[in-house]
């Protein structure tokens, strides 16, 4: 068996399509593109012009795709002397008319179908490279890589790799199968995989390390096995805690190979004297697309600005392989104990990957307009005019999701984590957008309203929140979950903690706060980043006086029943129909004070904190009332960390010692957009954890 790749000839298909199939076709398209944004249809367009409107288009374009003599594309803007070059120089031809997309991806979904059945095949018969690893493992870790990683951000494709692993072909790299081994070890629950056989977080060393050695000579060109690979182990690193630099560098070179090879452009007539193939340009998309939503998660964990922007980017947010979007999924990398019943969902991976782009270009306009170092520049009623915007997108992103994405409630069985991670996203945004116009004191004292309506927003969504993670641990076990989910319940924690502090034990607000610990706790081997979450909701528990009588004894499903029906998106971004129950008879000025008074201690903290040791944080958006660890406790051996103790009036006691201060401080609470930052390493975790298994 060989893999064999025949183009067809552009000639063949202009003889072969047949004109009135054409014309159906064209209505089809622009009633699917009229559901699209603007900035889909710019790319997307199908009518028999388009071949005059692309060459319009390259004399107009600002950049050129230029294929060297080995066949590498490079991508050059108008200032360098190539675009000039593939301009005048080489010669494009162009097709007289382009196959249908539809036919395309019957074309694509035929041929992936295909592959599907070659897998067992090429398996069975040998063929497969797993670089010296033990066939069965390989196959183990691979199939536990398409039941996770693959569904989260369609990094890999599934046909071109799983083909060219059986033939050395250009989509399989050794680095990538690494990559893919390493991120898959620590849901396997094979304890050869581990270096030390009771710590999940040396699962897979021994792929790592053949990754630091493949790596070295991948580095010398763009290649797109390389980008995957390094986007790969970015979110797999993360995960670990302490890899934070490591994977922001990982990210950083994918993003740069993505521009080398013109894969964050695509636009018909760019390239010189070669045309992409029909996978060539899905797998292009769903590359670049990875990599747009791996950026902005990156840069809101860490705090740090974005790389790719939509200004400097064309690619359509459209995928013709829509063979995964119906196929049977199954929990292999997500139960931990096989007595939970789950009889299988549609992956629904194609809509849910789609949406997840659309929003994280959301997410990135909220980074940039009020995460931004130059925030503190723009008035009140600029930022509110924005929040008013952005409010707006969030809206029809919701209400145009698909049912089966939206309405849990209808679906015959939960649908997968891939789906409710999606959804859990979309809260987040709600809070982090909302969460600024609560602590504003200046906003608060000039236009009340809005402070009140983001208030609710942000509790809305906490409550929301709390459902999707239930909902998780009943059908899959929380455990398991991804990081995404640890992180949206600590943004909720640190809004139930405050509405819990108005309301007396046995709360709603106090349940759902006692499920975020529970949470914590029980993803806190998956994901070791969760103690940082755990210790600074239980810090912010402890200013606030919220106290709960066995933290180690909190349970998700514990006093459900009023949470146990999912809020309207009406429910949750207009202010105007009413307060939701959680916030019925509670003295909102009260909440939205302590944000404010927090935010004014926090800012003349920064203020007095030496430029060296100030946090990377805009003024606007610092975190509420930092109680602070003093940075002689920090720096110093004087004092045992597990001996400290912290005081309901926000400070923190050394025996025979009070109001230890120094002028470098360490901000804690509320840290939403750079929660995972190198600001918080000093943070004390140990004191805060209460459970003994930690």
């Amino acid at each position: 068996m060989s893999c064999n790749y025949e183009p067809i000839d552009d000639a063949v298909r202009a003889r072969t399509a047949r004109p009135s199939k054409v014309q159906r076709r064209e209505h089809a398209f622009e009633q699917l593109t009229a559901a699209q944004t603007p900035r889909a249809k710019s790319v997307s367009d199908d009518s028999p012009s388009r071949a005059h409107a692309d060459s319009a288009s390259r004399a107009n374009s600002v950049s050129r795709i230029v294929v060297s003599s080995n066949g590498m594309p490079s991508y050059h803007g108008r200032t360098s002397t190539l675009f000039e070059e593939s301009y005048h120089d080489r010669s494009t031809p162009e097709a007289n008319s382009r196959m249908p997309e539809e036919w395309v991806g019957k074309g694509l979904i035929a041929e992936a179908a295909c592959q599907r059945q070659l897998e067992d095949v090429n398996f069975r018969l040998g063929k497969l490279d797993f670089d010296g690893v033990e066939p069965e493992l390989g196959q183990h870790l691979l199939s536990l890589h398409w039941n996770r990683q693959h569904h989260s951000f369609l990094i890999t494709y599934r046909p071109a790799f799983m083909r060219d692993m059986a033939c050395k072909g250009p989509n399989f790299s050794k680095l990538l199968l690494n990559a893919i081994f390493f991120s898959a070890s620590k849901f396997s629950p094979r304890r050869e995989l581990r270096r030390d056989a009771d710590d999940v977080r040396t699962a897979g060393w021994q792929f790592r390390e053949r990754v630091r050695g493949l790596l070295g000579g991948a580095l010398d060109k763009s290649d797109t096995t390389t980008i995957q690979a390094l986007l790969i182990m970015c979110n797999s690193l993360f995960a670990l805690g302490d890899e934070r630099s490591a994977a922001w560098l990982y990210a950083g070179l994918a993003f740069r190979m993505i521009v080398d090879l013109g894969i964050h452009v695509d636009k018909a007539g760019l390239t010189t004297h070669r045309k992409f193939s029909d996978e060539d340009l899905e797998i292009r998309r769903r590359v670049f697309w990875a990599a747009f939503v791996v950026d902005k998660i990156q840069s809101l964990y860490q705090g740090r600005p974005v790389t790719l922007k939509e200004s400097d980017t064309l690619v359509p947010i459209k995928f013709l392989d829509t063979y995964e979007e119906l196929e049977l999924w199954t929990p292999l990398a997500y139960l931990t104990q096989s007595d939970v019943a789950y009889a299988g969902s549609p992956a629904y991976s194609i809509s849910t990957f789609k949406h997840l782009c659309q929003l994280s270009l959301i997410l990135s306009d909220i980074l940039s307009t009020i995460y931004t170092e130059r925030s503190s520049d723009k008035s009140s009623a600029e930022l509110s005019t924005k929040l008013e915007s952005i409010h707006a997108t969030l809206q029809t992103w919701y209400r145009d999701l698909p049912s089966h994405l939206a309405d849990l409630g209808k679906l015959p069985t939960t649908p997968p984590p891939h789906v409710l991670s999606l959804l859990a996203m979309y809260h987040v945004l709600v809070i982090l957008l909302h969460h600024p116009f609560v602590a504003d004191g200046h906003l608060y004292s000039t236009s009340r309203s809005i402070s009140v309506n983001s208030l609710k927003c942000c509790a809305s969504a906490a409550n929301d929140i709390v459902h999707l993670m239930r909902v998780f641990d009943k059908a899959f076990s929380i455990r398991r979950a991804p990081y995404l989910i640890s992180y949206a319940t600590y943004v909720a924690a640190t809004i139930h903690a405050r509405i819990a502090a108005k309301r007396g034990p046995g709360s709603d607000a106090h349940s759902s706060l006692a499920a975020c610990l529970a949470v914590f706790r029980e993803n806190q081997e998956t994901n070791p980043a969760v103690r940082r979450a755990n210790a600074l909701v239980q810090n912010l528990m402890k200013r606030l006086g919220v106290r709960m009588h066995s933290i180690d004894q909190c349970q998700i499903h514990k006093d459900t029943s009023s949470n146990s029906q999912r809020q309207s998106p009406e429910a949750i971004s207009n202010a105007t129909t009413g307060r939701g129950p959680s916030l019925q008879g509670l003295d909102l000025d009260g909440i939205i004070q302590s944000f404010v008074r927090e935010q004014e201690n926090a800012q003349m903290t920064q203020a007095g904190t030496p430029e060296q040791f100030a946090v990377n944080t805009p003024t606007t958006m610092l975190p509420s009332r930092v109680p602070v660890v003093p940075r002689d406790i920090l720096d110093t051996g004087g004092h045992d960390i597990n001996s400290l103790n912290y005081d309901y009036d926000g400070q923190w006691l050394v025996s025979g010692q009070h109001q230890v201060y120094r002028e470098a401080t360490v901000p804690v609470d509320d840290l939403y957009y750079g929660f995972n930052s190198a600001a918080l390493d000093s943070f004390p975790i140990t004191p805060f954890l209460e459970w003994n298994t930690m």
